[in-house]
């Protein structure tokens, strides 16, 4: 069998619409796809739903624990005769080891190619409204690496960077105060404006501006997390004229292009609990249509099939598209690649039963009437749509639960709640000598599953558990009852891990997420969402301490704990 060949392709900073057209079209057409951690969901999406989607992102703190694991990944792939496309954040050959992974391949007789990308290094500050070059301001730029350890870095001048006008240092947030000091102490002015541009062009952009001196300081207070760009010098001042220049970044079908992502998870719960919006894709998941729109159909032939009236359907199969949810061509109807991998049942990453879910029984007038009236009375109800409404989102959520937990190989995990089989294969997939054990709460009798916590009888000590989407399974205190038990069961500097939709930080979550809880606690029962405050007050009283707190998509968080050593 001929070799096959090995695309290195840099993603750019995160959005689909900044990839090269060339990269685009590579990703339409590759067999396999091995991609990082920041690699976003909509650009994966622009991948043939068949196409074999492989994570091998790099845990943060552990930079070179899978480099070789991906060297070899990359050759075997390519000897299977297989296209292969190496998804790379930014630009593959800046600070992404792309040089590596090229003269890896060299040597191994693997053909390849290089797809540049746009490094954050350029798009973050533009995104801020900093040119990092202005003739009144800038004549040059210095790119750094800040994901080192400063004082063993032979390679880093630091007189040399302190002398020169802007500086942009890519993965700098832990090492933010070490990389300002050091500045300083070699002569730049404390006073230089600085810039820290987070997750650029995506969900959750957040700039904050300071001097050099305070910038450690105030990216603490405004929590800002990695991925971020540090910027330095005075072209920061330029933001204050730039910041505000709006942006056409679209994120929906246009003129029946397939380039545009359809929905996220998150989009698609907002339409899964609004009004009409919801009933139309009650009826089409209802009706699988999204598994039969893998293909180009007109309104006859799907009335044909569903023996509906055309015209009609036609108009039903418009207000589909006007929700971004399939595309039109020729008077027919196809998905867009993000439906294909979040509502058709077949997908493996497909959330088809949370949505019907929601978007079918949400409560009606009176039951909400009777709920304000008289309060919640009774226990959850559970049945099978509920179960797998919570197997679906716990599975979905899985590979970005294990992504957050820092263990060594040889880690012994408990998983107690939905989505057991998912967090099996995230958790081999990261440690391949990991001792695994999954309970599901069908298993036992699910009204009074969580009475006793007996689950973890007899099991030892684990270096995590793991519980996940069973707090629609149980009242508040019955769960209280349930991390108590997990606190005493795991092993002394291990975690306790509780990935739900119950846990909000600060002010009020979005509307779809606190209309998703009511609705649940008024049909189900189930707890009442906590506030990251009241879960840290908690998990403080049973001895746990480094209480940490994760979005992770979906509508649901992630809080951690560790029993001290």
């Amino acid at each position: 069998m001929a070799n096959g060949k090995v695309y290195l392709v840099g993603a750019g900073p995160g959005h689909p619409e900044l990839l090269t057209i060339k990269a685009a079209r590579l990703l339409g057409d590759a067999d396999v796809v091995v991609y990082d951690r920041l690699i976003q969901e909509e650009v994966l999406s622009l991948a043939r739903p068949s196409a074999e989607k492989i994570y091998m992102g790099k845990p943060v703190g552990k930079h070179d624990s899978r480099q070789d694991e991906i060297h070899e990944l990359l050759c075997a792939k390519a000897r299977e005769g297989k296209r292969v496309v190496r998804l790379k954040g930014g630009d593959p050959f800046l600070f992404g080891r792309g040089g590596e992974e090229a003269e890896y391949l060299a040597e191994h007789g693997i053909e390849f190619e290089v797809i540049p990308g746009v490094s954050s290094a350029l798009a973050a500050p533009l995104s801020a409204g900093i040119a990092v070059t202005h003739r009144e301001a800038s004549s040059c730029v210095t790119i750094a690496t800040g994901h080192f350890a400063l004082d063993k870095d032979p390679q880093m001048d630091w007189e040399a960077l302190a002398r020169l006008e802007t500086l942009v240092f890519l993965m700098g947030v832990k090492n933010l105060k070490r990389i300002s000091d050091k500045l300083i102490q070699n002569g730049r002015d404390p006073k230089t404006p600085a810039a820290l541009i987070q997750t650029a062009y995506w969900h959750g952009e957040k700039v904050v501006t300071a001097t050099l001196e305070t910038i450690a300081e105030v990216a603490e207070k405004e929590g800002i997390e990695p991925p971020s760009t540090l910027v330095i010098g005075e072209v920061v001042k330029l933001r204050e004229k730039l910041k505000d220049v709006s942006r056409e970044l679209k994120r929906r079908h246009d003129e029946g292009s397939r380039f545009q992502p359809g929905p996220s998870p998150d989009q698609l719960l907002r339409l899964a609990l609004g009004g009409l919006a919801s009933e139309a894709l009650g009826i089409a998941l209802e009706l699988n249509l999204f598994d039969r729109l893998e293909t180009y159909l007109s309104p006859a032939e799907l009335a044909k099939e569903f023996k509906f009236d055309s015209a009609a359907l036609r108009e039903f199969l418009e207000a589909l598209c006007s929700m971004g949810l399939i595309e039109e061509k020729d008077g027919k109807y196809r998905n867009l690649d993000m439906t294909s991998r979040f509502l058709c049942s077949a997908s493996e990453a497909s959330l088809r039963p949370l949505f019907l879910q929601m978007a079918l029984d949400m409560p009606g007038r009176e039951p909400l009437e009777r709920f304000l009236s008289h309060g919640y009375s009774g226990g959850p109800k559970p049945d099978g749509p509920l179960h797998q409404a919570c197997e679906s989102l716990a599975s979905f959520c899985a590979p970005a639960v294990v992504e957050k937990l820092e263990m060594k190989d040889g880690c012994r995990v408990l998983h107690f709640g939905w989505g057991g089989a998912a967090f099996g294969r995230a958790v081999s997939s990261r440690w391949p000598r990991s001792r695994f054990k999954t309970i599901t709460p069908s298993e036992g009798d699910s009204c009074g599953l969580m009475e006793s916590a007996s689950f973890l009888d007899g099991n030892g000590e684990w270096d995590a558990i793991v519980i996940s989407g069973v707090s629609s399974s149980c009242r508040q205190e019955e769960f209280k009852r349930v991390l108590q038990a997990g606190a005493r069961h795991v092993a002394p500097g291990g975690m306790v891990v509780v990935h739900d939709a119950f846990l909000r930080q600060g002010s009020l979550p979005p509307s779809e997420v606190v209309l998703c809880a009511l609705g649940r606690r008024v049909g189900l029962g189930g707890c009442w969402p906590w506030s990251t405050g009241q879960a840290e007050a908690f998990f403080s009283s049973l001895g746990l301490v480094g209480f940490a707190f994760h979005q992770i998509g979906g509508g649901t968080s992630l809080a951690i704990a560790r029993r001290p050593c």
